[in-house]
C-alpha cells in the first residue's frame, strides 16, 4: 500500500537536491518568453496566448515562434499577475511541479513494480543530472507540464473511467499535455498502448480520447492560431536535408544513452553535427548503439520464456523509450541537435526497463541479507552520485554569465551560447570581447537574425554607424526583428535625418504596431519636422502603449506645446 511516508520522502528529497536552484536568475529565453514579453505580464491577456506562440515580438500584436504552448505562458502570466519579475517564484512552481511528476511516477510504477522498487525508480528520476536542464530553466516549462498532464492521465487510466467526467477528464489532460508541448502527442499513443497490454477494456476509450484530444488541438493550433509545422530556423540541423540529418541518429541515441549512465559534462544549446560516414562519428556510435538494443532485444525473450507478465511490462517501457528518443532523432528537424530536457519523457521509459530487471534479480537477492546490503548499498551510492552532480549543475545555471562561460567549453561551436556570452560582456561594458562572440556566432549562423543587431550595437558603440545600419538591416532581413527595427529607427533618427527616420519608423509599424518605442522614434522625427499633430498622436500612442517614463515626458512636452530635450 502506498502512504504519505513514500510522498513526503520523494517531497523532501526534491527540495533538497533543488534548493540552491530557486535563487538562480532569468536567462536564456526567459527574458523573451517572460522578462520583455508583456502579454505574459497579466493574465487577462489569455486569449492572446490561444492565437500565437510564446515569444516576445515587439509589437506585433501577438506572440511570436515556431511551436504552439499556450499553457506554458498561461503559467507563466499567472506568476507574474501575482508576484512580478522574481524568478523565485518561478524556479518554485518549476521544482513543485518536477516532485510532482516524480510522485507521478511513482504512482505509474506502482501498477507494475513493487512498492520499494517503484520508490527507488522515482528517486532516481527526482535527482538525475540529466533533468537539471528541464527544471532549473524556467524556459523549459513546458517540459514538466506536457509530462505531468499526461502522466496524470495514465494514473487515471488505471482505475475506473466510466462516468461521463472520467472520460471527459481524460480528454481534457490530453489537450492539456498538447497544449503544454507538441511531445504530448506521444501519450497520444502510449495511452491506449498500456490499455491494449494492461487494460484491454479501456483500449476503445482511449482510442476515442486521443482522437478527441488531437482534433481539438489541431483546431486550436491550426484553425485559431494558424501555426504550421515548420523546419525554418537558425539551427544547423534545421539547414540540412533527411539524408544528412539520418546519419546522425547513431549519435543521437549514443549522446542520450551515454548522458544517462555518466552524466558528466552536461550542457545546453549542442549544435554538433554527424557530417561524414566514418569510424569515429559513425560507425562505432551504431555498434555501441546497436549492441545497447540487442542486449535489450536477449532480455526480452528471456522475460517471454520465462516471466510473461514481466515480458508485457519491458515491451511496454521499451516502446516509450524508442518513441521518446524517436521523436527527438530530427526525423523532423529541431532546434538542436540534442538537448538534455528532451530526455525528460524517455527517462521514463529506461528506468521502467531497468525496473523489470531489478525486479527479476534484485527482490530474488534481497532475501539473502549480505546481497541485500550489497544492493542497497549500490543503488544508494548512485542516487548520491546523481544527486550531487545535480546540486553542482544547479549551481551552473545561477546566472547567464555563470551558464555561458561553463556550457560553451562543453558545447562548441554553439552560435546562441557565443551571442548569449557576447551579451553578458556587453552588459558590463566589456564591448571588445562582446564583438568577438558576436562575430563567432555570426561565423556559426549567418542566417539569424540576433547576432546581426547585437553586432551592430557594437558598431554603432564604436561611431561606425554605417557598418550598424548595413548589420541592423541584415538583422532584419533574416528575420525581421523587431530591435533591429528599433535600434535602426533611433540610428537614422540622431545620426542622419528626421524625413528618413520618420518614413522607415512608418513602414515598420505596419509590421509592428504596437511597439511604443518605434511610435516613440515617429514622435520624435515629425517633432524634428515640425509635423506637430502627428508627433503628438504618435507620443500619445507611444504612452498609451508603454507609459514609462521617457513616453510620458515626451506625451506631456508635446500636449504643453512645450520643447523637448532628447538625446541618444
Amino acid at each position: 500500500m502506498i502512504t504519505n511516508k513514500h510522498v513526503l520522502t520523494l517531497v523532501i528529497i526534491g527540495f533538497l537536491i533543488y534548493f540552491n536552484s530557486l535563487f538562480s536568475s532569468f536567462v536564456w529565453d526567459d527574458e523573451e518568453q517572460i522578462l520583455n514579453n508583456t502579454l505574459v505580464h497579466s493574465i487577462t491577456n489569455i486569449s492572446q496566448f490561444f492565437s500565437g506562440s510564446t515569444f516576445n515580438t515587439g509589437g506585433s500584436g501577438r506572440l511570436g515562434g515556431l511551436y504552439y504552448k499556450p499553457l506554458m505562458s498561461i503559467c507563466f502570466s499567472i506568476i507574474y499577475t501575482f508576484f512580478g519579475a522574481v524568478p523565485f517564484f518561478f524556479h518554485l512552481f518549476q521544482v513543485i511541479l518536477h516532485i510532482s511528476n516524480a510522485i507521478l511516477i511513482f504512482l505509474f510504477f506502482g501498477y507494475f513494480f513493487k512498492k520499494s522498487l517503484s520508490l527507488i525508480l522515482a528517486i532516481i528520476f527526482l535527482v538525475h543530472p540529466i533533468n537539471v536542464e528541464t527544471v532549473s530553466y524556467i524556459s523549459a516549462l513546458q517540459d514538466t507540464l506536457f509530462l505531468f498532464f499526461g502522466m496524470l492521465a495514465l494514473n487515471i487510466i488505471q482505475r475506473e473511467i466510466t462516468s461521463i467526467v472520467s472520460k471527459a477528464l481524460l480528454i481534457l489532460l490530453l489537450i492539456f499535455s498538447l497544449l503544454s508541448k507538441e511531445t504530448g502527442f506521444i501519450f497520444l499513443v502510449i495511452l491506449p498502448f498500456f490499455a491494449l497490454l494492461f487494460e484491454r477494456k479501456k483500449f476503445l476509450s482511449s482510442i476515442i480520447s486521443s482522437i478527441a484530444a488531437f482534433g481539438f488541438y489541431l483546431f486550436l493550433r491550426l484553425g485559431v492560431a494558424q501555426i504550421y509545422w515548420t523546419n525554418t530556423g537558425p539551427s544547423p540541423v534545421m539547414k540540412t536535408n533527411f539524408l544528412e540529418r539520418a546519419v546522425n541518429a547513431p549519435q543521437i541515441i549514443l549522446f542520450y544513452l551515454k548522458t544517462f549512465f555518466f552524466p558528466k559534462d552536461l550542457a545546453i544549446a549542442q549544435h554538433w553535427l554527424v557530417k561524414s560516414t566514418d569510424f569515429h562519428n559513425f560507425y562505432l556510435p551504431l555498434i555501441i548503439v546497436s549492441l545497447f538494443f540487442a542486449v535489450l532485444a536477449l532480455w526480452g525473450i528471456f522475460l517471454y520464456k520465462n516471466n510473461k507478465k514481466n515480458f508485457g511490462i519491458f515491451v511496454f517501457f521499451f516502446i516509450w523509450q524508442i518513441a521518446g528518443i524517436g521523436l527527438h532523432l530530427q526525423i523532423i528537424p529541431l532546434d538542436m541537435t540534442v538537448a538534455e530536457r528532451w530526455f525528460y519523457f524517455p527517462i521514463i521509459g529506461i528506468l521502467g526497463i531497468i525496473g523489470t530487471i531489478i525486479q527479476k534479480f534484485y527482490l530474488k537477492g534481497d532475501r539473502l541479507p549480505a546481497v541485500k546490503i550489497i544492493n542497497g548499498a549500490v543503488l544508494l551510492a548512485i542516487i548520491i552520485i546523481f544527486s550531487l552532480r545535480t546540486i553542482i549543475r544547479n549551481t551552473n545555471w545561477q546566472n547567464g554569465p555563470s551558464l555561458y562561460s561553463h556550457d560553451i567549453k562543453i558545447s562548441k561551436n554553439a552560435f546562441d551560447l557565443e551571442n548569449n556570452l557576447g551579451v553578458e560582456f556587453f552588459r558590463v561594458g566589456r564591448y571588445g570581447e562582446a564583438k568577438i562572440h558576436f562575430e563567432n556566432s555570426i561565423q556559426l549562423a549567418p542566417h539569424w537574425w540576433t547576432n546581426w543587431n547585437n553586432l551592430g550595437v557594437i558598431y554603432e558603440k564604436e561611431k561606425d554607424f554605417q557598418k550598424a545600419e548595413e548589420f541592423y538591416q541584415k538583422s532584419i532581413n533574416n528575420g525581421e526583428y523587431f530591435l533591429a527595427y528599433e535600434n535602426l529607427a533611433k540610428l537614422m533618427l540622431f545620426h542622419q535625418d528626421a524625413e528618413t527616420a520618420r518614413n522607415f519608423c512608418r513602414k515598420a509599424l505596419k509590421k509592428l504596431p504596437s511597439n511604443s518605442n518605434l511610435w516613440l522614434m515617429l514622435a520624435l522625427s515629425e517633432y524634428r519636422s515640425d509635423n506637430k499633430d502627428a508627433a503628438l498622436k504618435a507620443a500619445k500612442n507611444s504612452y498609451q502603449l508603454s507609459p514609462n517614463q521617457q513616453n510620458s515626458y515626451v506625451y506631456q512636452q508635446l500636449s504643453k506645446n512645450l520643447p523637448l530635450n532628447i538625446t541618444p
